[in-house]
């Protein structure tokens, strides 16, 4: 990661650091896309009957949902119209800096080239600084379940990319029972070597019990993480929670997507308060915004609300990101709120 010090202190607006640009696609791009490509039909399967939310049934329920709208998601100009859907969802939203995942793991199994993608993407990124105020970075990703071979082909192809298309780091997503982090670990040798951040999904189903804890140390000690998405694993246990902290490993929480997905019941049972009392260096995010129907005021609201997160702790957490981020994070435009969300 950069120097901290040289970074530009947050003075107001909000930073994501954990949204996937895939999961940020509205229903009027839906519909607009499944048009674009012979999928009238596309739309009625994917959003409920006013045509404004995309519901699902849990977490594989989801995931076919996940399935449905990406199969319509082809081209470079796909995707720069879905970055720039997101841009002014973000700018709506008072995020003034995001880090925005994209599958490139899944682009490579519907044999699409990522390379005029991410090449679109980075084209979308210079519309949106300049209309909304927004600077977007990419997170490519590898998908477990795919396996390394597969992993180390969209690495390559996020390596041809580099900074200069906006690149700052690398991640991996996928199903963590069939997919070890530790299994990865040569590639994310490559990743810091090359200079690049790494992010990790890892220990996010709780219901793996030990085995999604040790999901997390993989992250860490094998891939050399610097930052975990969603980790809620780690709270059922003091001493990870103490590494983490120590560690300084950032950890992107999601609280509402996962009681969307079916990972927590309830909000209330979210350990964000054994993240920040261990002081681990943490901060929220939407996901997968639309498709979950959330946003980041939303997401401090209710934690707040719920999880009784102070002021203190809130402006805590936003400097913690300043400080994660992969790539220098500009001073918050103008319309930025310095006080809570």
């Amino acid at each position: 990661m950069n120097d901290p010090a040289a970074r530009i202190p947050l003075t107001g607006g909000r930073i994501e650091l954990h949204t996937h640009l895939e999961g940020s696609i509205t229903p009027a791009r839906l519909i607009a896309l499944g048009d674009r490509h012979g999928r009238p039909d596309l739309p009625a399967a994917c959003l409920d009957p006013s045509g404004q939310a995309f519901p699902f049934d849990g977490f594989h329920g989801f995931l076919e949902l996940y399935k449905r709208v990406t199969s319509v998601m082809r081209t470079p100009r796909d995707f720069h119209e879905l970055a720039l859907d997101l841009a002014a969802q973000l700018h709506a939203d008072d995020v003034f800096y995001a880090e925005v995942s994209v599958s490139y793991g899944v682009l490579l199994k519907r044999g699409l080239d990522p390379g005029p993608v991410q090449a679109a993407l980075s084209e979308a990124a210079d519309e949106a600084l300049e209309t909304h105020g927004v600077t977007m970075r990419w997170l490519p990703d590898a998908v477990r379940q795919f396996g390394l071979d597969a992993a180390w082909r969209a690495w390559e192809c996020a390596e041809r990319a580099g900074r200069a298309q906006g690149v700052v780091g690398f991640g991996l997503g996928g199903d963590e029972v069939t997919g070890p982090a530790a299994t990865f670990a040569p590639l994310f040798g490559a990743v810091r070597a090359a200079g690049l951040g790494v992010s990790i999904h890892a220990g996010e189903v709780t219901a793996m019990g030990e085995a999604a804890r040790d999901s997390i140390r993989q992250a860490v000690d094998d891939c050399g993480a610097v930052r975990l998405g969603h980790g809620l694993a780690a709270a059922g246990d003091p001493s990870l929670l103490s590494e983490l902290a120590a560690r300084g490993v950032f950890v992107e929480l999601c609280p509402r997507s996962n009681v969307a997905t079916g990972a927590l019941p309830t909000l209330a049972s979210h350990p964000l308060r054994a993240f920040l009392d261990a002081g681990v260096p943490c901060c929220l995010n939407t996901d997968d915004r639309t498709l979950f129907g959330l946003d980041l005021r939303g997401e401090y609201a209710a934690a707040r609300a719920v999880l009784n997160l102070s002021p203190a702790e809130e402006s805590r957490m936003r400097q913690a990101a300043v400080a994660a981020a992969f790539d220098a994070v500009p001073r918050a435009g103008g319309g930025g709120s310095a006080g809570p969300g």
